[in-house]
């Protein structure tokens, strides 16, 4: 298994995902980020069918992103179906990717699904397959550097490339090893993997020093869905526990936004007391759609079902503006269906 990177600059702060050593030298303190500088990114989850949908949501984030600005997407899992990718040299990267998106001129941050962890549909037993996924991000001659995965978690930072202080942290999280039944490899199995990892984002969190933190993952804390709340996942008492009681205890009231997918729809749900100020997102539409299984299971400031799609986000200062959007099926039209902006006291 790759090393988990924790991209630390001189002063112990985030650079983009690359790992940088620690140096002896005295540390110089970075300048305060510009009080103009804002951030445009996008939220996908879901995508990688290589079909019709993916193609149509590509579309329409590559019109969005030419009218709003995009620095770059973070992805929600489920990157290539059914059961993820058999090597760097799979011909699933070329439809499941790089041709879906090969007009669109942005990095995308990905995070691990079940589909990707799989030897057969969506079971997530097999989380060797998504090594194969940090490979890539590796790989010399790929046909784009769109892909970053630099590890199964790992953190960024942004205004991306900057060595100025961030306006966001970012914490790509590895749920599927906590979320779904325990891997038979050893170093896959729940409890040792929610230590090491829990011991991992205490000591990211730690330094962590942006204004706005940001943790995304495939599976969700909470979710109206189909696939229910952390904990009760496909409604079965105790499904998810191993990784809902990591989320309360090491990420919740920690991050301002937990962005997840899973569900193949879109909802923006408030805060819940156990978990502090965390505004949770599902954004599972980029390429599948779903029916909400229901809707008043958590308060949500918005949900849609039935609909391709994908949120749009932009920070600046003390201001996240989320904006959702729809995409139609039929003729690939999208929509700004909803748009709402969260203004941070401190």
């Amino acid at each position: 298994m790759k090393s988990v990177i924790s991209a630390i600059s001189l002063a112990s702060l985030f650079v983009a995902g690359n790992a940088v050593a620690m140096s002896k030298k005295p540390v110089e303190v970075p300048e305060p980020i510009a009080s103009d500088a804002t951030v445009r990114f996008i939220a996908i989850g879901d995508a990688g069918t290589g079909k019709d949908g993916q193609y149509k949501v590509a579309a329409a984030l590559k019109t969005v992103c030419e009218a709003r600005g995009c620095d770059f997407a973070i992805g929600l899992g489920d990157n290539i179906y059914e059961s993820g990718v058999s090597s760097t040299e799979d011909e699933q990267w070329q439809t499941k990717f790089e041709q879906p998106y090969k007009d669109i001129d942005f990095p995308f941050y990905m995070a691990l699904g079940n589909h990707d962890n799989s030897f057969i549909g969506g079971a997530g037993l097999t989380n060797t397959k998504g090594e194969n996924q940090v490979d890539y991000h590796y790989k010399e001659n790929r046909t784009s550097d769109k892909w970053h995965m630099p590890a199964r978690y790992y953190t960024f930072n942004a205004p991306l490339n900057s060595n100025e202080q961030p306006l966001i942290n970012f914490f790509a999280l590895d749920s599927n090893p906590l979320a779904t039944l325990s891997d038979i490899r050893y170093e896959y199995w729940q409890l040792p993997y929610k230590k090491k990892q829990a011991k991992w984002v205490d000591a990211e969190m730690e330094k962590a020093t942006a204004k706005w933190k940001i943790a995304f993952a495939h599976h969700a804390f909470l979710s109206n869905g189909k696939h229910n709340n952390a904990g009760m996942y496909e409604g079965l008492p105790g499904m998810g526990l191993v990784y809902k009681n990591f989320l309360k205890d090491h990420v919740c009231d920690k991050v301002d936004f937990m962005v997840a997918g899973h569900d193949h729809d879109l909802q923006l749900l408030r805060p819940v007391q156990n978990c502090g100020k965390t505004v949770h997102m599902v954004s599972g539409a980029g390429a599948k759609t779903r029916e909400l299984k229901n809707r008043d299971r958590n308060k949500a400031y918005w949900q849609k079902d039935n609909t391709l799609g994908f949120f749009h986000f932009e920070i600046q200062g003390n201001q996240a503006t989320v904006s959702a959007y729809t995409v139609n099926s039929a003729n690939g039209e999208e929509t700004m269906e909803y748009q709402r902006t969260f203004t941070r006291q401190d």
